[in-house]
């Protein structure tokens, strides 16, 4: 018998915890045993696909791996430093949503309406129209420019280098304006309200036009931004209650809130597709690099007991890819994970300005503060 052979034969009549603790001292003793004991591993028992893309595969885990290295100390560095240059040269794609220091005057906020609209440029400025008055901030929240009052509370506002576009609640104008104030151009549409919300390059401002009686009237109409006169108009029976709008590239992303999706148009109307989520009813959308930020209208129904029967619906900031998937969601972190409604904070609004997303926030009765968020 060879001696291969009468090994096999000793072994065979080993209990499984003798094979077990023969196998893992010859591994240790051994280079050779070890590898051929993996090559046998992965031939006879393959690591399960969520190890592979969970595990091996996740970005995830190196900051894990090198936040207890000081990376300016010589030895570390040589060892982890191309490690680290990979995760340095790709983090921009895993970068991540997070809460940070932001001081938003309190007396700026109001009771009634509150938006805010990032004026482009290289002496970028936040515009923020607070109940029926506009003001012109700088990145250290002081007036920057004058200030003026809009005829109507209520209604949106966006804002480009050289214009600021509003609409009136429930009206059919939209007008253009210098930063001053001064009316330069106004568009009325004779048979739809109107509301405006995105800037295309190439000088289209889009709008939408809304039955105020039936919200499945809704349509988006493009106009020239200089004069307000109108391009094309499309998206009706495809849109039921729009709330926000932005451009990505060649195309337009619509909040479809009536129908908790989006929308996604070409600049010149033509559909391109839908997009769904875990998330409902999208009220307002954000652009920045290569991510969308959605928030939700605030849900208030209960059940029998009291309890919000959708407790985080509003409360959340979804970020998203630009085919619809869900990278990160960031929850209000006033809100409670569970029980009855004891604190009414919810997302109002989005925008982009100064390096951070700028989130409104109210209860039932006003608008409570301004909470930033930035990237690590």
């Amino acid at each position: 018998m060879a001696p291969a052979s009468r090994i096999a034969a000793r072994l065979a009549d080993l209990s499984h915890a003798q094979l077990l603790e023969i196998a893992a001292a010859g591994c240790e003793a051994s280079t050779e045993v070890k590898n051929r004991a993996d090559a046998l591993l992965a031939a006879h028992k393959p690591l399960a696909q969520w190890a592979v893309e969970g595990v091996l595969l996740s970005s995830d885990l190196v900051p894990h791996l090198l936040a207890p290295l000081q990376l300016e100390d010589g030895a570390a560095a040589a060892v982890c430093s191309r490690w680290a240059e990979g995760w340095k040269a790709t983090s921009e794609g895993r970068r991540r949503l997070t809460r940070v220091a932001f001081d938003f005057p309190r007396h700026l906020l109001s009771k009634d309406s509150f938006v805010m609209a990032e004026i482009p440029g290289d002496n970028e400025h936040l515009l923020v129209k607070s109940g029926a008055l506009v003001r012109n901030l700088g990145r250290d929240m002081s007036s920057s420019g004058p200030s003026f009052e809009l005829p109507n509370f209520y209604g949106n506002v966006v804002a480009s280098e050289e214009f600021i576009y509003n609409t009136k609640d429930l009206s059919k104008e939209v007008y253009c304006r210098t930063h001053d104030g001064t009316e330069v151009a106004r568009y009325e549409d004779p048979d739809k309200c109107i509301d405006c919300y995105t800037l295309a390059p190439g000088g289209l401002l889009f709008c939408e036009l809304f039955d105020a009686h039936d919200n499945t009237q809704c349509e988006i109409i493009a106009l020239d931004a200089q004069t307000l006169q109108p391009r094309h108009r499309f998206g009706l029976s495809l849109l039921n209650y729009v709330c926000a709008m932005v451009v990505v590239g060649e195309e337009l992303f619509v909040c479809d809130c009536g129908n908790d999706r989006l929308q996604v148009f070409s600049l010149a109307g033509e559909h391109r597709r839908s997009i769904t989520g875990e998330w409902k009813r999208p009220v307002s959308l954000c652009l920045v690099k290569d991510r969308l930020y959605l928030i939700e209208e605030y849900d208030t129904a209960q059940d029998d007991d009291g309890e919000l029967i959708n407790p985080l619906q509003g409360r959340r900031i979804f970020v998203l890819s630009f085919h619809g998937d869900t990278l990160q969601v960031c929850t209000h972190p006033a809100v409670p994970a569970h029980g009855p409604f004891v604190d009414p904070l919810a997302f109002w609004d989005i925008c982009y300005f100064d390096g951070k997303l700028l989130a409104s926030v109210r209860n039932e009765l006003a608008f409570v503060g301004v909470l930033a968020f930035g990237w690590c």
